[in-house]
């Protein structure tokens, strides 16, 4: 086994565990095992106009269970909250998609 091999293992095994770190997320309607991190550096939305927040968050799934590969700007739903994919990265079966969304 390679690194690459070892890598793709331990996403699996650890990264998107359900006894890990991962939980079940509900993904244009089909519930995939994710981590969804909505963390910010202050914890309070980005205001950027009067009464409009946008709120940031990364969402790392496994490719192949999500079945698709999120183009920029698609409007994405998960968890029946909407999402923009600003940026859609993968490496080693990780898809990693960096998401907006405007709270009122």
């Amino acid at each position: 086994m390679n690194l690459r091999d070892q890598i793709r293992l331990d996403t699996q095994n650890t990264f998107l565990n359900l006894n890990e770190f991962a939980d079940v997320h509900i993904i244009d309607g089909q519930s995939v095992k994710a981590v969804l991190d909505q963390a910010t550096d202050d914890q309070h939305p980005l205001a950027y106009a009067e009464g409009i927040s946008l709120v940031k968050a990364v969402l790392y799934v496994d490719s192949a269970e999500l079945g698709y590969i999120p183009k920029q700007d698609q409007r994405m739903t998960i968890d029946g909250k909407g999402y923009f994919a600003v940026r859609v990265a993968t490496d080693l079966g990780m898809m990693v998609i960096s998401l907006e969304a405007n709270t009122d």
